[in-house]
């Protein structure tokens, strides 16, 4: 799920759907429903109505509620995507264990020819709500942040979990992020500095961690299969 900045709920399912929600009104409406060919794994949302839905084998822009581009025979097994705030950009991690940027050009997803490292299959990924970094994390449990104006050469590795990281989000005040993992543990990182992170250890005793977000710089919400959701108030 992702919000965008006309305050619509955009969800992906095992449906093979992409759906639209106005969150203002809290209203649904089964026309903005958007059909994909194969399963989507994930989606992402940007500035000027652009969507980007990871599927099973295939990437698919979407335009004011609208599929515009598809791309197909990748040569590799997408997992997560995240679209630069901006909007120029996409970054889409492979089960491969890389990072491929794409260019934006109109309504076109172009390759850049650009691959960055991760440290094993991609789980998740997120750009910083300034569009300065973005976070990549990754089956070997460590997460990868990249600096976008240096040509996103690798800012920091930062290591942890005792399990597969699943998910991640970045702080409004764009110096912290958050990830939650297999191993129930939840971690609030500083970006400048590796070493200096709060851990909250059995966050959902019973299940992994699930899904992840900030309410403000100060307030964490997580998710997980045990069916509770968690409001986490920290001290930075």
């Amino acid at each position: 799920m992702a919000v965008n900045d006309s305050n619509q709920l955009v969800t992906c399912s095992m449906d093979d759907t992409v759906r639209y929600i106005d969150v203002t009104k809290k209203e649904y409406s089964a026309s903005d429903l958007l059909k994909m060919d194969v399963q989507p794994k994930s989606v992402s949302v940007s500035s000027g109505g652009l969507a980007m839905a990871v599927c099973i084998g295939q990437l698919v822009l979407m335009k004011d509620k609208r599929k515009v581009f598809t791309l197909d025979d990748l040569g590799y097994e997408p997992e997560a995507g995240a679209l630069h705030p901006g909007g120029g950009t996409a970054a889409v991690g492979g089960a491969d264990g890389k990072v491929r940027l794409y260019s934006i050009q109109g309504n076109t997803l172009k390759d850049d020819g650009k691959l960055l490292e991760a440290k094993g299959p991609v789980t998740d990924m997120a750009y910083s709500n300034d569009g300065a970094f973005l976070a990549v994390s990754d089956e070997k449990k460590v997460i990868t942040v990249f600096t976008v104006a240096d040509n996103y050469a690798v800012k920091n590795d930062f290591y942890g979990h005792h399990a597969k990281v699943v998910c991640l989000a970045w702080s409004p005040d764009n110096e912290h992020f958050a990830s939650g993992g297999m191993d129930m543990l939840v971690y609030v990182w500083t970006v400048s500095d590796a070493d200096k992170r709060i851990k909250i250890p059995d966050s959902h005793r019973l299940h992994h961690v699930s899904g992840i977000a900030w309410l403000d710089e100060r307030t964490v919400v997580t998710t997980s299969h045990d069916a509770s959701v968690k409001q986490w108030t920290l001290k930075i």
